[in-house]
């Protein structure tokens, strides 16, 4: 059904066939729909229907990490020395669990992903800024929408949605759109979004707060300011994925202080939050892929949880953090995760350089936990 916006906008001035093409002339139902395609826009830039009129705009998509996954692809060649694209079990492999996860402009503008299903948000209305719950979460749904709208037992939302934002405040349509580059994971990608864009003076240390001025060029904002986020452990296209399933050990809420797995000139920080990802050595047993340089990256990535506070436990007192070793990724909380099996022996190469001993204070608390 096309509802009435749509007819008087510039889209409903096409006809069915111009963007879906089929077979024209035809009235028999089945006979017109033969070469007929549900999405448009899932296409090279040179055959996406979008680019007819959005040229720019879909030359660079073609190159983002939305439409291509590269940081799927760039993460698999350094941790088992193949090329992707040139690895034909791992094509596979990525075509069966992983590709359908990709985004068109039609299912962020029009329809819901097709990872959940698609169909229309709107009827066939052409949204110029995607809906948070139907597009941008749909997708990104277990973490950051959990984390976001503060889902988790105990937790809190974060402080951006409680005062009405959503995820286009932040992320802006140059960042999803891309520049042009396949950047090798989102936090390379040009125009991101930062604390700082909004915040320059608490990161810059110069807001007239103590902490931050002590703290800033040393530790990431979401040190201080987030909560406990999930954090995944052996899954994705193992043998049980194969099967189906694709998850060896549930996703856990933890909160967890590293040395910056990623420094920068944009990321300076010698501590940032850390998040455990699922990758093991035999994750791709059952195409049989052996990830040979597997302690090439570490399995605790830089992490930006959404579930920012003003106040929280790091907040309330310095002694929360400096001597406490329960927030720190320490080498002990890394052994444990390697006895109950979570975790595999060669993540201890590693996370050499992630993990640490939180630093301390004259007088400060002991260690209560690992």
């Amino acid at each position: 059904m096309l509802s009435e916006e749509f007819v008087a906008n510039a889209h409903g001035g096409l006809t069915c066939f111009e963007c879906h093409e089929g077979t024209e002339g035809v009235e028999e139902k089945e006979a017109a729909h033969v070469g007929q395609g549900s999405d448009p826009s899932d296409a090279g830039a040179e055959e996406n229907i979008c680019g007819a009129c959005h040229n720019s705009k879909a030359q660079t998509f073609e190159a983002s990490l939305h439409y291509t996954q590269g940081g799927y692809f760039w993460t698999f060649e350094q941790r088992s020395g193949l090329a992707g694209e040139s690895t034909p079990a791992f094509m596979q492999a990525f075509g069966e669990h992983c590709g359908q996860c990709h985004a068109t402009c039609g299912q962020c503008h029009i329809s819901r992903p097709a990872s959940v299903g698609g169909g229309l948000v709107e009827e066939h209305d052409f949204m110029a800024t995607p809906d948070m719950n139907a597009q941008c979460t749909a997708c990104h749904g277990s973490r950051v929408n959990d984390e976001f709208k503060g889902v988790h037992p105990g937790l809190r939302a974060d402080v951006h949605y409680v005062a009405g934002m959503d995820c286009m405040d932040c992320h802006t349509g140059s960042e999803m759109h891309g520049t042009g580059f396949t950047p090798d994971n989102m936090r390379e990608a040009i125009g991101r979004a930062s604390c700082v864009d909004c915040h320059p003076g608490p990161a810059a240390g110069d807001d007239g707060i103590t902490h931050h001025e002590l703290h800033a060029q040393a530790v990431d904002c979401p040190v201080c300011h987030s909560q406990p986020y999930r954090n995944c452990y052996q899954c994705h296209v193992g043998e049980s994925a194969v099967a189906g399933h694709g998850i060896r050990f549930p996703s856990e809420l933890d909160f967890r202080i590293g040395k910056n797995p990623i420094p920068s000139t944009s990321r300076p920080w010698e501590y940032t939050v850390v998040r455990h990802i699922p990758v093991y050595p035999e994750m791709y047993e059952a195409y049989g892929i052996t990830l040979d340089q597997f302690d090439t990256l570490p399995t605790w990535k830089y992490a930006v949880p959404h579930n920012i506070r003003r106040d929280t436990p790091q907040t309330e007192s310095c002694d929360n953090c400096h001597g406490e070793r329960g927030i720190f990724l320490t080498a002990a909380y890394q052994d444990s995760l390697i006895t109950d099996t979570k975790a595999v022996t060669e993540e201890i190469s590693a996370n050499a350089a992630v993990v640490t001993d939180p630093p301390a204070l004259p007088g400060g608390s002991t260690s209560r936990r690992k």
